[in-house]
């Protein structure tokens, strides 16, 4: 992790409390402590990237808006179906499994398969800055609305392949949820 990304669970763990620094100290809660900070970790750093597809979702909404007051009407159906895409897949991401595993679960996670599921939801951080960085950069020209096109294409094969990446995801809970 670079340190313009920082690794939210060393944020998580320099901010435990006293309860939780002393179940630390206990050795049948040491374990779910650390697996329950990573899992708020994973929490929250999926929420950022969820925040970031948002904001990509809205600059593609304002360049919905240029075309439609410039009597676009053609493209708006690419720019639509981009913004559809960024929604759904936002919620996807926002409300995604954790992977949890409580005291008595019928399934045991360990903390290596957490950090698994941490490190494939931080590989999206990139992906999602990027979204945001192409959408706030977006120009709309009404004289030549076609030119437009190459972008939102873009943005669309950057979504697919992040969808795809995140299957991958999936698959991996699935396989923890099997062992």
């Amino acid at each position: 992790m670079s340190s313009d990304n920082p690794d939210i669970r060393q944020q998580v763990d320099e901010n435990r409390g006293t309860l939780k620094k002393l179940e630390l100290l206990i050795p049948g809660l040491r374990g779910y402590r650390n697996k329950e900070d990573i899992r708020v970790s994973d929490d929250l750093l999926r929420n950022q990237v969820s925040d970031k597809l948002d904001l990509a979702k809205g600059y593609l909404e304002g360049l919905r808006k240029q075309m439609a007051n410039s009597g676009d009407f053609t493209n708006l159906g690419a720019v639509g179906s981009l913004i559809f895409q960024l929604q759904q897949f936002s919620g996807e991401v926002r409300h995604a499994q954790q992977g949890y595993s409580g005291f008595a679960a019928t399934f045991q996670i360990n903390e290596g398969k957490l950090n698994e599921l941490y490190d494939y939801d931080y590989a999206f951080v990139s992906g999602a800055v990027q979204m945001v960085d192409t959408t706030s950069k977006l120009v709309y020209d009404p004289t030549n609305p076609s030119s437009i096109l190459p972008a939102i294409n873009q943005l669309s094969a950057t979504v697919m392949s992040l969808k795809q990446k995140w299957s991958l995801r999936m698959e991996a809970i699935e396989n923890i949820a099997q062992k």
